[in-house]
């Protein structure tokens, strides 16, 4: 059974990825001791991973029939996705050059390796998770945008290698299993945890979830689970999940999970009336989950900086007040940003394409 054209679930599963990673991220200003000790917190970082396997699968089911169909422009396509993520992340840069430069005037202390001028050019490039900077920086999040920007532009050669196992797709899927165990491997034999890299290395991150994210999608779109089976597979996956984070299995072992909430999420929507993550609620949260994540960061330094001006470092019950506080403003301010910022630009750049972008037709 095909899919439907719009899978509201994985538009929903977008917002629980952005909390986590919220959540992951301001855990330290709760002064509930170290993330570390509490596993489902420490993973929230492998909230990223299921961004990508998501984009993936999402890209595959909006272009995969056009590239199949041969009808598919590649130009289009990288403008509608640059109209997608670029207009926000340039808000967002400048936000953080903006706090940079008023903090440093107003006698403020920053990380000098997080706000190095030099690198901007490659964070408007969208190149710094590419390799090419000698450390995090600005906009630190901004870095998996960097690594979807490289997804995005080799998007016909992934899909096309996946569609080589359009017949047999769940052999597409066990070689994408091999491929990120191959990358788990290759990472490992420097030291460095695959689902760790960013600004080192992200593209390297997102190449075998991203891959995966298309081979699930060639394997469910004809398929049809018994009644039931896809809940039932949701709900593995989400504690399979918890239990590798909670058990601090290495994150190679939470991947899989993630993987399996977004292929069995994706078949509720086929039969359920009622699909988990569904909700207009839960639909608008993901809408504006892109923009959650990348205005966390100017966000919680533009408010700590206030908070600790105006009363110094909190502790305990006021530390926790205004964590929480940080997390709901960077919701709020994504729905806002969201409203006013990445939503427009985004129709308006996709409605005014340039004649050197445009293909046979308008993505």
């Amino acid at each position: 059974m095909l899919y439907p054209a719009d899978i509201r679930p994985l538009t929903g599963l977008r917002f629980v990825a952005a909390f986590w990673l919220l959540i992951y991220f301001f855990w330290e200003r709760f002064d509930l001791g170290p993330r570390d000790s509490i596993g489902i917190i420490h993973a929230g970082n492998y909230g990223v991973d299921l961004f990508f396997i998501l984009s993936g699968f999402v890209l595959a089911h909006v272009y995969g029939p056009q590239v199949e169909a041969k009808t598919f422009s590649w130009r289009s396509f990288v403008w509608a996705r640059l109209a997608r993520i670029y207009p926000l992340h340039l808000i967002c840069l400048a936000a953080m050059v903006a706090i940079w430069a008023a903090g440093s005037m107003m006698g403020a202390s920053f990380k000098a390796s997080a706000f190095v001028v030099e690198q901007i050019p490659y964070h408007l490039a969208l190149l710094h998770a590419w390799g090419l900077v000698a450390s995090d920086g600005w906009n630190f999040p901004s870095w998996s945008i960097s690594a979807e920007w490289f997804a995005y532009l080799t998007f016909p050669i992934s899909f096309g290698i996946a569609a080589l196992f359009a017949k047999r797709p769940l052999i597409g899927v066990v070689l994408m299993v091999v491929v990120f165990a191959a990358f788990v491997a290759w990472m490992g034999h420097y030291k460095i945890e695959l689902m760790n890299m960013t600004w080192q290395g992200g593209i390297v991150r997102i190449v075998p979830s991203f891959g995966m994210g298309i081979a699930l999608w060639l394997l469910g779109r004809n398929l049809s689970l018994p009644n039931g089976v896809a809940g039932l597979g949701v709900a593995i996956s989400a504690i399979w999940v918890a239990m590798a984070a909670a058990w601090g299995w290495p994150s190679y072992w939470i991947w899989p999970g993630l993987a399996g909430l977004v292929f069995f999420l994706a078949e509720t929507s086929k039969t359920n009336q009622s699909p988990l993550l569904a909700s207009k609620t839960w639909v608008y949260l993901g809408e504006i989950s892109f923009a959650a994540y990348m205005v966390h960061l100017p966000v919680d330094i533009a408010l700590y900086q206030v908070v600790e001006l105006v009363i110094g470092e909190p502790k305990g019950t006021m530390a926790l007040v205004i964590g929480v506080g940080g997390v709901l403003a960077s919701i709020v301010v994504a729905a806002i940003a969201h409203a006013l910022v990445e939503k427009p630009a985004r129709n308006w750049l996709r409605a005014n394409i340039p004649s050197f972008m445009a293909g046979k037709q308008k993505a």
